[in-house]
């Protein structure tokens, strides 16, 4: 989370830290994406150990990012010698199907805590475009993103990130390697798309949080709104899942059949 105060955030300051980040990093000559560098501690790990690849850094704070345009791209000693694009723009709202072929970008970020749950909805609804990522997130969000099926922690999201992502906690980074010193430990993952992939569609993330809308209801009751009691039975049946099943018991290949049994019957109906 390396952005200004100004804005709650903290910076890395651990130089160890920032190189164990970076040696994450796959080799490979495709297009490098930082989220949130902030003062540059990765940036400029990134650009001394790929020099040859289109390294782009996205970053928020106005006074970050023209100070990162004049570190990397001033006429007074920068960074590298071929020009890194500087992005002054909430990641959020940026879309990178203009920026990148399909499956060509590794992202790299020191994600901001606070909104740490839309940043994973964004990294979701881009991973057409994703190759490979080296994030750090809290450490207690990354429990919840990488939980198993039937535990409290286990969500929406999480089902959605572990289908779309093959993710490996890597290693915490503790409170004092920033500055100011958060109150909570981080964790570094890699994740990549699996090969091959799922085949989900666009639809599928809205569906599994509405299987997860109350968390007290069973999936049935969660589905019934939408799906016709005929229909239920039908897909319940196909995807081998029991009407009494709650949505935090079953794992993210079970969603995932129960998605594509309901879109079988709906073709049934338009026939």
């Amino acid at each position: 989370m390396a952005k200004s105060a100004k804005l709650g955030q903290n910076f890395l300051h651990d130089a160890n830290i920032a190189r164990r980040i970076v040696d994450l990093v796959p080799p490979g000559t495709g297009p490098l994406l930082e989220i949130g560098p902030g003062k540059g501690i990765l940036s400029r790990l990134l650009a001394e150990r790929f020099p040859g690849r289109r390294l782009t850094l996205v970053e928020v704070d106005p006074l970050l990012a023209t100070d990162l345009e004049h570190r990397f791209n001033g006429t007074e000693d920068p960074c590298r010698g071929d020009a890194v694009e500087i992005i002054g723009m909430d990641i959020l709202r940026l879309d990178l199907a203009g920026r990148f072929a399909a499956g060509a970008v590794t992202v790299i970020g020191n994600l901001p805590y606070h909104i740490s749950k839309p940043l994973i909805d964004w990294f979701i609804a881009q991973r057409p475009l994703i190759g490979e990522a080296v994030l750090m997130l809290q450490k207690d969000f990354v429990d919840k993103l990488l939980a198993s099926h039937g535990g409290k922690k286990y969500n929406a999201q999480s089902v959605a990130f572990q289908l779309l992502f093959q993710a490996r906690r890597c290693f915490d980074v503790p409170a004092g390697a920033f500055a100011p010193k958060p109150k909570v430990v981080s964790t570094v993952v890699t994740a990549r798309p699996p090969a091959p992939g799922p085949g989900i569609g666009a639809g599928f993330y809205p569906f599994v949080r509405l299987c997860f809308a109350e968390r007290r209801k069973t999936l049935w009751n969660n589905l019934s709104p939408r799906y016709g009691a005929a229909a239920l039975t039908s897909a319940f049946a196909a995807a081998a899942i029991p009407p009494h099943a709650r949505a935090e018991q079953l794992a993210p290949e079970r969603f995932l059949a129960l998605w594509r049994s309901l879109a079988d019957e709906a073709e049934k109906e338009t026939r």
